[in-house]
């Protein structure tokens, strides 16, 4: 009958409170240690409190021993945490170069290495074909899979290598010569672009001081079209695909500096978008990015941004020579890049219609401005994260996630008559120099020289990145082999 007695309930309940206030105070410290932790805070050997920050870290291909500062701590495909500090990393894997970087570590930061790619110590190089002299194009599609090669001495004849099936030979295919101008002097090819069906091919035909537009259907040549022919009643000077759709084109009149769009099923029906028109990007249907003095002061051009039927003012520059522009979407926000020769400067914008949108009074906010002299080149990386404009060996680099800036100058020059260093993948540039491929990281870490190739041609890379492809002409005689290369150690 102890539960009738005052005073034994009253102890009773006294314990049951305390037990209840212990377990809340429990619980409460408890959520605290879970958040600090979540925060990357800790207890070192010496009782101090620290702020720790998680690493993933990844490499091609795995696993990969991980040695920090000359330690091994473990294998890559794996995360960990590291209290706050700059640490000296090394990727090593048997038959592979040693991977390096120095990497700096904040306090309840999340750092993503994803991307290292390892180069084999001993590169093995086989011969794929031999053509009897320097082949007059080479290209590959979007998706990778296919290369295509001109074949020298022929009347535009090509090999189209599926380069998801290396065992089987190219399928050799004709462009129909009724739709090639006939050259009687002279006549060079180079490629604007592949449709994003990665079957139909733009090509720029120049013969006796002329030029032409060729589209190449690589599926059926026989559907190949004469674009210059075929939009003969609208006058332009070049043209590009809309969102690289193969039916849809812009067409540019430098002289009127008029812009017009057109359908290959209605080559006749022109439409004008744009006026007083310098330069532009063809991103999105309906979304032109251009440079224009139309409103400008005197000794200005204006950047501007056509969406539909509306015009944003991005940026003033001063008149120059040519003006830089390219735009991308990242996780589905666009990014505007814009630049001048002149001004030796790229503006990185992060949204900005939607920036003028939200406040039309100021003028959008660069989210980075790259310095390059005298700029010439500017393009996203395959996976939009990196922007990257140049000059020869001159690089500034912009990370969109990790919203940093990188400049350099790479220390093997750039060979002639290369233009440019092209995207590797999402993460990667190559480029030639001294009749080798070089390839590095966005930010100039690990910089390779592989095998010999010829500047007048891009590296090809297969669709997983296993094997390298590069012309270069023979040591004994004017022939060029395509060649294969494994990224894989024996």
């Amino acid at each position: 009958m102890d539960f009738l007695d005052p005073k034994k309930n009253f102890q009773h309940k006294v314990l049951l409170y305390s037990g209840y206030f212990l377990i809340s105070v429990a619980i409460l410290i408890g959520t605290i240690v879970l958040v600090y932790e979540s925060y990357g805070y800790g207890i070192n050997q010496n009782g101090q409190v620290i702020q720790n920050g998680l690493i993933y870290l990844s490499s091609t291909p795995n696993p990969a021993n991980i040695y920090i500062n000359g330690k091994f701590r473990t294998t890559t495909n794996t995360s960990f945490t590291l209290p706050s500090g700059i640490y000296n990393f090394s990727l090593s894997l048997s038959g592979y170069r040693t991977w390096n970087r120095r990497i700096e570590i904040d306090g309840g930061s999340i750092v993503y290495f994803d991307y290292p790619l390892l180069i084999p110590n001993t590169l093995k190089t086989t011969n794929v074909k031999n053509y009897p002299s320097a082949p007059p194009l080479g290209s590959q599609s979007p998706s990778k899979q296919w290369l295509l090669i001109m074949i020298p001495n022929t009347k535009y004849n090509f090999d189209l290598y599926d380069l998801n099936n290396l065992t089987q030979p190219p399928t050799q295919i004709s462009l129909p010569t009724n739709i090639v101008s006939n050259a009687t002097s002279s006549e060079s090819w180079q490629v604007v672009s592949w449709a994003n069906d990665n079957q139909h091919v733009l090509l720029e035909h120049f013969y006796d001081g002329k030029d032409e537009y060729i589209l190449l259907d690589t599926n059926n040549p026989s559907q190949s079209v004469n674009l210059t022919q075929t939009f003969s009643t609208t006058p332009f000077t070049s043209l590009s695909m809309v969102n690289d759709n193969y039916d849809q084109y812009y067409l540019l009149n430098s002289a009127s500096q008029s812009l017009s769009e057109v359908n290959l099923s209605a080559p006749t029906q022109s439409t004008v978008v744009l006026n007083n028109v310098i330069n532009f990007d063809p991103y999105l249907i309906n979304t032109i990015l251009y440079a224009t003095a139309k409103g400008a002061p005197v000794g200005k051009v204006f950047i501007e941004e056509k969406v539909g039927n509306s015009y944003y003012h991005i940026k003033t520059f001063l008149s120059g020579s040519s003006y830089l522009l390219n735009e991308a979407s990242y996780n589905g926000v666009i990014y505007v890049a814009c630049g001048s020769q002149g001004e030796s400067k790229v503006y990185i914008y992060r949204d900005p219609v939607s920036q003028l949108i939200n406040n039309p009074k100021q003028m959008p906010i660069p989210s980075q401005v790259l310095f390059v002299k005298d700029p010439n080149y500017l393009s996203f990386s395959n996976n939009a994260q990196f922007i990257m404009a140049e000059n020869g060996s001159q690089f500034g680099v912009f990370d969109i996630v990790n919203q940093h800036g990188y400049n350099y100058n790479s220390i093997l020059p750039l060979q002639a008559p290369q233009a440019h260093a092209v995207w590797m993948d999402g993460d990667r540039l190559a480029y030639i120099s001294g009749g080798k491929l070089v390839i590095f990281e966005y930010d100039h870490n690990y910089a390779q020289t592989l095998e010999d190739a010829s500047p007048n041609y891009s590296p090809f890379f297969d669709p997983n990145y296993k094997y390298i492809f590069t012309l270069n002409q023979s040591s004994k005689n004017s022939s060029f082999n395509l060649t294969k290369t494994s990224l894989i150690a024996s």
